[in-house]
């Protein structure tokens, strides 16, 4: 899971993992004014360094452009046939941007979008995709796009033969999210830092201190089969 978050003046990139035991660790922090695609793929790289796999990777992110971007740089997440990993979209964050698009009339279509996530398989998946795109695009063609645009992010985690709990755990940012919120809940009464240095150091700290918070994911005893 990556995500930008700012503290005060300071912007940073943050990277959290999941390991086969269920338990969640602060993986990198990298800072940037902003999460764009060199401080994603900066990070991305310092990771690689530090030891994370070249290739079977799987990245659940919230479908920021920098972050997109940089993920087809290194891992060419677009390409079906020589991608070195696997993204996956948030539901969450693409049905928010479907309801501000659509209105009153996302009604119509959250059924059949909530549908798509809890698809048994890829077969059924395709079929609800297929009747989604339909209803959006006599809803509102620009709604139609937005979907298109995240479409194989959201149907891939169907490729994974994940039981109920961990896809609803992998198709969500809700993982990073709580660890953003629990930051935020430590440094809320820092207000400076004398230098960037400090800065990431009182992160670090606090990012150690945020692991033993969090909480194994439910239904880890099926993530080996992801490895």
């Amino acid at each position: 899971f990556i995500d930008g978050k700012r503290f005060s003046k300071y912007g940073v990139v943050i990277a959290l993992g999941v390991a086969s035991d269920g338990r969640k660790f602060v993986l990198g922090i990298y800072q940037s004014d902003t999460e764009n695609s060199a401080a994603c793929l900066n990070l991305l790289n310092d990771l690689e360094r530090r030891g994370l796999p070249e290739v079977g990777l799987l990245f659940v992110v919230d479908g920021g452009s920098g972050l997109n971007k940089a993920l087809n740089e290194k891992y060419r997440c677009d390409d079906k046939v020589n991608r070195r990993a696997i993204r996956v979209r948030c539901y969450v964050h693409k049905w928010r941007n479907l309801e501000a698009i659509l209105g009153e009339a996302a009604e119509k279509v959250s059924g059949l979008f909530w549908a798509l996530r809890e698809a048994k398989d890829s077969t059924e998946a395709k079929t609800i995709s297929d009747r989604l795109e339909v209803v959006l695009r006599d809803l509102n063609p620009s709604a139609l796009v937005s979907y298109l645009e995240a479409k194989e992010d959201l149907i891939v985690v169907h490729n994974l033969k994940l039981p109920s709990s961990l896809k609803r755990f992998f198709t969500s940012t809700n993982a990073i999210e709580s660890l953003n919120s629990l930051l935020e809940e430590d440094l809320r009464r820092v207000k400076h830092w004398k230098t960037p240095t400090h800065f990431q150091r009182w992160l670090a700290t606090f990012c150690l201190q945020s692991e033993k918070k969090m909480l194994r994911v439910r239904g880890f005893h099926h993530l080996p089969g992801l490895w």
